[in-house]
């Protein structure tokens, strides 16, 4: 059987705009039980040029609509457009973000904003999508940042990660849940010019082996870094005499 992906976008204004996104084989007597359904790899395409579709034709209307003044309803006039790069979960993209130039008809809120307006700006402040963003710091908290990056890249079509993206945007993430709830803790004057220290903790439940082991062990390992040193540490809170130090 032969089968054909066809994606159809009807715009605000009526418009409908067709797009043939690809075709996939599966003829019955060379059918493999490796072959079966849908693959990964075929989900990963598919889902790739969904997406860049999806994305063109938002960009296209949301750029038409932004032309048109709020306050004389006359269509301002494209100044240029800027190339940006845009992270989300089915892929890295190249888009054409355009800028729009500013109404005179209104000085105050038009004008005196400055140079031309971006559409798009507040789609995308950190050249990536939200849900991107959610993803890299979930598995992020849950598992080591490498293997984080690794379940990423087997499961979506995004670009290459890397563990120390994952790692960082876990920080921001934690940053904002923390918010106006984090206090500054107390610090000496003597330590106020002290570099600022990160601390990644981790651990695992160890269980004991009959034969000749008497306990179980609580393991806790982890990394310390700032600016000019990364240390890594491994704790058995059993076999230390001062585990918190």
């Amino acid at each position: 059987m032969d089968v054909r992906i066809v994606v159809e976008t009807t715009f605000e204004n009526g418009t409908t705009q067709t797009r043939r996104l690809g075709r996939l084989s599966r003829p019955f007597r060379d059918t493999q039980p490796k072959g079966f359904g849908l693959l990964i790899e075929d989900a990963k395409s598919m889902l790739w040029q969904l997406q860049q579709t999806i994305l063109r034709d938002q960009i296209e209307e949301i750029s038409e609509a932004s032309r048109v003044s709020p306050d004389c309803n006359k269509v301002r006039a494209i100044h240029g457009y800027r190339p940006s790069v845009l992270d989300t979960l089915f892929g890295r993209f190249q888009v054409k973000a355009p800028r729009i130039r500013r109404c005179a008809c209104n000085a105050k809120s038009e004008v005196a904003l400055g140079g031309p307006l971006s559409p798009l700006a507040r789609f995308s402040p950190d050249r990536s999508t939200p849900e991107l963003q959610r993803l890299q710091a979930e598995p992020g908290a849950r598992h080591s940042f490498r293997e984080a990056a690794r379940i990423m890249e087997m499961f979506l079509p995004c670009a290459k990660q890397a563990n120390t993206s994952v790692r960082d945007r876990l920080g921001k993430i934690a940053k904002k849940i923390s918010g106006s709830e984090y206090v500054e803790p107390a610090v000496s004057s003597a330590g106020k010019s002290a570099a600022p220290v990160t601390v990644f903790p981790d651990g695992a439940h160890i269980r004991s082996r009959p034969e000749y082991q008497k306990r179980h062990l609580d393991v806790v390992v982890g990394k310390i870094e700032s600016s000019h040193m990364c240390r890594r540490f491994g704790l058995v809170q059993q076999a230390a005499q001062a585990p918190a130090r």
